[in-house]
């Protein structure tokens, strides 16, 4: 299976809500800073995502 393949299989996947992925926080970019704080916390329960 290509990179691609499974690509669009795990985006599928989470569409469809068989995969959830947890997010702990949304930082605009901006704010870049203050998402590394955070992170560097290590208390985080999810992803931390960065918003263009």
């Amino acid at each position: 299976m290509s990179t691609r393949e499974v690509f669009t299989e795990m985006a599928e996947h989470v569409a469809s809500g068989r995969i959830e992925i947890p997010v702990a926080a949304a930082y605009p970019l901006d704010r870049v800073r203050d998402a590394y704080a955070e992170l560097e916390q290590r208390h985080t329960r999810g992803k931390i995502v960065l918003i263009p």
